[in-house]
């Protein structure tokens, strides 16, 4: 048998450490893997740019010329203009600090030099061209940016790693280069037409120019600005069946008139979105003007239009008086009036509906009429969701009515956008509001599909963002 261990009584703790000690040890094991991983990071990119010379060149380190095959290079000699790839040698480097998401670096840079002894302009895919910061401090900016923080937080975030703060004019600049992103989302027909459609509007607050100018301090001319707030306009997509939601289109508007909620109709209605391709239903609060810019776009026979329920009860809820009754009573009245409304729309079917509504008016006609004749105004309008049960039914699918009824779930999206307003406060300029919503739908997933996170730089490469 084995001898038994002696118990644990007689054993003593290690001394312990104090936390100077572990936070400086910590400390310089930290310096050590910074500088382990920037020359890990220096050497990887020297290594891709001698890769994209000798591809170039058509041949290694210290092979001859005439080893070259013999086809255009695609670069051409500053001073003979020849691109023949034989003719190209090395020349050398030159060091260019550059800065990334994990550390500063300083990279030596291959020269590429003609026979004539004339130099060769070559544009790297590796790093572009006067390129000082990587392109990944970039894309972590734009995140950080869709993910809601501010500008001087994002920059103490970038800098964590590589220890160099990047001025904020500079991240914002790199945000505003996400507005062709958004131009881009709403263009085109739409890749995916869905059965519901919520729409909903929420005020942001915008700088907008006054069209007189003055002369600053410095004796700019500059066009002279005051503080509006305007409305921004969603159209979200949702699929009933399978509960799949996403941002289909928006506008900024002047106000939340016929005007500009026509403007957004009918760019919906350009890039497909009809009843002939899936659309049922939509969705709204009752904005006088959307009411009215739906009497001049028509999506097609068939296509109804539902009141938001959830609208409705916050309008019965306002109009709750209670003469005579203390603040807490009325509260309570509140409370009473509002769960004996919700249930009306619970049921699915019509007779059903119908019977709940006639008994909620003849329990509180008397004592809160004015909350009665909101419904009453609104009645056929909050049941257009049972017309496409129905009519689902029939067609054999099954469509989720919470769906149906609300525009709850849009309220993640301006959930979103309200938090991006708060961190801003006030846009300075159009294009500001325009990235800035491009980059919370990115970033959240709020768009048809999973954006990629390079998406912006393919629009940008395709030309759209000038200078």
């Amino acid at each position: 048998m084995g001898q038994r261990v002696a118990g644990g009584r007689g054993r003593r703790k290690p001394p312990p450490v104090s936390r100077a000690r572990r936070r400086a040890q910590q400390q310089a094991v930290r310096q050590r893997v910074g500088a382990a991983v920037a020359a890990v990071l220096r050497a990887e990119l020297e290594a891709a740019l001698e890769a994209e010379v000798t591809a170039l060149l058509g041949r290694p380190w210290y092979a001859r010329r005439g080893a070259a095959p013999l086809r255009p290079a695609g670069v051409a000699c500053s001073r003979c203009g020849q691109d023949w790839a034989p003719r190209l040698v090395r020349a050398g480097h030159y060091t260019r600090t550059l800065l990334t998401a994990l550390a500063a670096v300083a990279v030596r840079v291959p020269r590429v030099g003609c026979r004539c002894r004339g130099t060769v302009p070559v544009e790297f895919a590796t790093l572009g061209r006067y390129e000082r910061v990587w392109g990944d401090v970039q894309e972590r900016a734009r995140q950080l940016a869709g993910l809601c923080l501010s500008l001087h937080d994002a920059r103490e975030v970038l800098a964590w790693d590589n220890g160099q703060p990047l001025a904020c004019s500079t991240l914002q600049g790199w945000g505003h280069q996400a507005a062709p992103l958004a131009a881009a989302l709403q263009q085109g027909p739409l890749a995916r037409v869905p059965p519901v459609v919520l729409l909903d509007g929420l005020w942001v607050k915008l700088m907008v120019e006054t069209g007189a100018r003055y002369r600053d301090r410095q004796g700019r001319d500059r066009p002279r600005v005051r503080r509006e707030k305007v409305p921004l306009l969603v159209a979200y997509g949702v699929d009933p069946a399978t509960g799949e939601r996403w941002i289909l289109d928006w506008e900024r508007g002047v106000q939340e008139d016929e005007a500009s909620w026509r403007g957004l109709l009918e760019r919906l209605w350009a890039r497909g979105l009809r009843a002939d391709a899936g659309l049922a239903l939509f969705i709204h609060d009752g904005s006088a003007g959307l009411e009215a810019a739906f009497g001049l776009v028509s999506f097609g026979p068939g296509v109804l239009r539902q009141r938001c329920i959830f609208h409705v009860l916050q309008n019965v809820r306002d109009a709750v008086r209670g003469p005579g009754l203390t603040r807490p009573a009325k509260r309570e009245r509140r409370r009473a009036v509002l769960q004996a409304a919700a249930p009306i729309w619970q049921a699915m079917e019509r007779s059903t509906v119908r019977q709940r509504w006639q008994a909620f008016r003849e329990q509180w006609q008397a004592t809160e009429p004015e909350a009665v004749a909101v419904i009453a105004r609104v009645w056929e309008e909050t049941l257009a969701y049972l017309a496409v049960l129905e009519h689902a039914r029939e067609r054999g699918e099954s469509w989720a009515p919470q769906h149906l009824r609300t525009t709850s779930a849009l309220e993640r999206v301006n959930r979103a956008l309200r938090q991006k307003t708060r961190q801003v406060g006030t846009f300075q300029s159009a294009t500001g509001l325009t990235a800035a919503l491009a980059l919370v739908l990115a970033h959240r997933e709020l768009g048809p599909d999973r954006l990629p996170a390079d998406l912006w730089t393919e629009v940008l490469e395709a030309g759209l963002l000038v200078g």
